[in-house]
């Protein structure tokens, strides 16, 4: 039944090369949550908390695994509806699926727009409505160009988050190697349950650092040889 969805479907202009994609799939998964989340899994777990961010990305490892194979089987825009539509043969289900992927996707770009209003006020002293709705516009033009355009904007974007976080390392590192040496701390005692318990918690939070990344099945159909840029950008 994949085999039949894939050929009947309408192909799109497959112009996405993996670099677009690994730059994609790390701009939708980094976000702004990284940096909200670290702290709040600082404060909870302290040095455990890179702990609790490893034992998070090893279970989404399984997710981005299955949708790396169902991609590559089903490289269409339609992604989890399509992948119901194969395994169930239920429309109604398939459309259920549709509509919440679109309404999931609407509250995180509204979660973004009203919190984009805070930075860019530091710069841009305005109204938060008129800044928010500023970046709805701006987004809604971005989308409207070609997607090869588009997703390089998101490449530059994804670029100038990770050297966010790149200078926050080395900013960290020029205050000292207390960081590096503590590294041990991070593993918890096996007698201590307070902390594995806490570090339970922390690693929930955790996971939603990594949300993101099922976004980039979105894509595949215009992804050039989708069966092979696919799975190298997911993983």
């Amino acid at each position: 039944m994949s085999v039949q969805i894939a050929q009947s479907s309408p192909r799109l202009l497959r112009s996405l090369t993996l670099t677009h994609a690994v730059l994609y799939g790390l701009g939708v998964t980094i976000g702004a949550g990284i940096y909200v989340l670290v702290g709040i899994a600082a404060g909870r777990s302290g040095m455990h908390a890179p702990l609790a961010f490893i034992g998070a990305a090893l279970v989404m490892g399984f997710s981005a695994a299955t949708f790396a194979e169902l991609g590559t089987r089903m490289p269409v825009s339609a992604s989890e509806a399509a992948y119901v539509q194969a395994a169930f043969g239920r429309e109604w289900l398939s459309l259920g699926v549709g509509l919440l992927v679109v309404a999931t996707a609407t509250v995180s770009a509204a979660t973004m727009s009203v919190g984009s209003a805070g930075y860019v006020a530091v710069f841009l002293p305005a109204p938060a409505p008129w800044i928010t709705t500023g970046v709805v516009l701006a987004m809604g033009v971005v989308a409207c160009l070609a997607t090869v355009q588009s997703v390089s904007f998101a490449g530059i974007l994804t670029l100038i988050e990770v050297g966010g976080l790149a200078l926050i390392i080395v900013a960290g590192l020029g205050h000292g190697t207390d960081a590096v040496t503590r590294l041990p701390e991070m593993w918890p005692s096996a007698t201590d349950a307070g902390a594995w318990i806490g570090l339970g918690g922390t690693a929930l939070i955790a996971v939603f650092s990594f949300i993101g990344f099922e976004h980039l099945v979105n894509v595949a159909d215009e992804m050039k040889e989708p069966n092979r840029t696919l799975p190298r950008a997911l993983t």
